[in-house]
Order: C-alpha cells, then structure tokens, then sequence
C-alpha cells in the first residue's frame, strides 16, 4: 500500500508537480458517476439505442440551476461522439445544441448548424436552415439530438409554439429521440403544448440531502484532489460543515472543494480540514441577502 492511498494513481503522481500546477489541477473539472447521475445516464443510454418508429421516447432532465444537469447531458455526448468509419461513412451520434438566451426559430436552427459544423447563412430563411439542419442531421446519423438550456423556451414568446412545432418535427420526421435539460422553467414550457408534453418522459434531478449518497460523493471526490494528508471530506466533523457551506446543489459543493483544497496548498496545507474552511472566506449559502446588503 502507497502512503497516498487515498487518491487515485494519476492524483497521486500529480503530488510531484509545482504548487501552481497541483492547484490548477484541483480546479479541472472531473466526472464522479453517483447514483441517480448513473441511473439518468443509463435511461439516456436506452433512448440512444430505441429502434426507428412512428413515436420515439424523449426526455426532459429537471433540475434547479447548479446541480449537475449540464454535466451529466456532456458525458452522456462524449460517450457518444461524432466518428467516422472504415468505411468513410459517419457513425451513430449525439448532436448537442444549448437553447439560446432569447431563442427564434432561426436561432435555433443556426444552433443546431454551428453545432454539426455546417457553415450557412445566418439571414437565410428559418425553412432553407431547417432543410440544412434535417440534411445534415440525416447524413452525420445523428440519433439522439440534446438540448441544454430547455427552459430558455419561455422567453420565446410567441415564437414558443413555433419552436415546440420545430422540435416535434425533428423527432417525428427524423425519428430520433429529444434529449431536453433545464429548471423547471422548462416544464413551464412545455405546459403550452400538452401534445407536445406527452412525449417527454421527466427525469428529475433532486436537492442534495446530507444522507449516504452525499458522504459517499464526498469520499469519491477526495480521491481526485491533489493533497497529500487525507482530509476525510465524508467525516462527521467535516461533511455537516461542507454541506452547510455549499448548500444542496453538486455545483456549490464542488466549487467549495475545488476552492478549499486550491486554499489548502496556498496555505501550505495538505489537506481540507475545518479551519481551512473556516479561514477562506467563502459565502455561505443563503447569505446573499447580507452581501447585498454590505455591498
């Protein structure tokens, strides 16, 4: 047994890098696959490998802001990139767009264009990038077509229903599944069109809770920082006090241990301990009210 057995080989040998390097490192983003993030991953699996026919499954991925949807959508992309055969023909993919701010119909499918590479005018016609968008989708073999950002739908206005109509099209014509993510706006959105509704399947990512699962994700996630010392992040010194720091999103919770363990090693610290985190000034959840307020 190594005297770093609680990271992983590659965490481990980045022990020997600069102080900088060790915490730029802590900060890249890393994959740790929990439960429910599993389950949506295998649910979204499936739908990738549905057989062609009149109605394919969607799925609407819900959950607040922060709290790992985006995440879990470009892991499942990656899992399923664009390829080119032996053959020189394209391989079964996932095309992925994120809804814009204020979205059109055009602006959508430019999203949809720029996202499968296609070059095309960005003032031509809502049907002539239509027509480009289905050409290119049909010849990459996209299967799956995932949109980030769903909830962006409500600031469509009256151009919502066209969009919606736009979708449809997509997984009727083509027949491929519509991965959609987004807050709970986006079922807001989806509440004009109940035929359009009853095509999508809810995946709903919970609230954190401080249960099994959070200290579980706690103890995998130690495993990827850079420290030398064990800071036994799942104890039950330190996880009530994560936990209340970063509130009840996976997002709040890895920006603190990023930020913790970049702190420990600016501190000449080898590990994540409570005066670590008592000392690095972070804001704790729901106390911006009081920043406001200071500010």
């Amino acid at each position: 047994m190594t005297s770093h057995a609680h990271l992983i080989p590659e965490v481990a040998r980045a022990l020997e890098l600069p102080t900088l390097e060790r915490i730029e490192f802590c900060q890249t983003d890393r994959w740790v696959g929990y439960t429910r993030a599993q389950q949506i991953l295998n649910q979204l699996d499936d739908v990738f490998a549905y057989p062609k026919s009149l109605r394919m499954p969607n799925i609407l991925l819900v959950g607040r802001s922060d709290n790992g949807k985006s995440s879990i959508v470009q892991h499942f992309v990656h899992r399923h990139p664009m390829v080119m055969r032996e053959d020189g023909s394209p391989g079964p993919c996932v095309a992925w767009v994120a809804m814009p701010a204020t979205p059109t119909e055009s602006s959508f499918w430019s999203e949809v264009l720029w996202s499968l590479h296609i070059r095309h005018g960005e003032r031509d016609s809502p049907e002539k990038k239509r027509r480009q968008a289905f050409d290119a989708m049909e010849y990459a073999s996209v299967r799956v077509l995932a949109i980030d950002e769903f909830n962006h739908l409500t600031n469509a206005g009256k151009d919502a229903a066209k969009l919606l109509a736009a979708i449809k099209n997509v997984s009727s014509s083509l027949r491929i599944p519509i991965i959609a993510s987004g807050t709970q706006a986006a079922i807001n959105a989806l509440n004009s069109d109940a035929q359009m509704k009853s095509r999508f399947e809810p995946a709903v990512l919970d609230r954190w809770k401080l249960d099994r699962e959070y200290l579980r994700f706690l103890a995998s996630y130690e495993t990827f920082l850079p420290l030398a010392e064990p800071s036994g992040l799942a104890t039950r010194e330190l996880a009530p006090t994560i936990y209340g720091m970063a509130g009840d999103t996976i997002g709040g919770t890895v920006k603190l241990l990023k930020n913790a363990a970049s702190h420990a090693l600016r501190s000449g610290r080898e590990k994540i301990d409570v005066d670590v985190l008592n000392s690095m000034g972070h804001l704790r959840s729901g106390e911006w009210d009081e920043a406001a307020k200071r500010a």
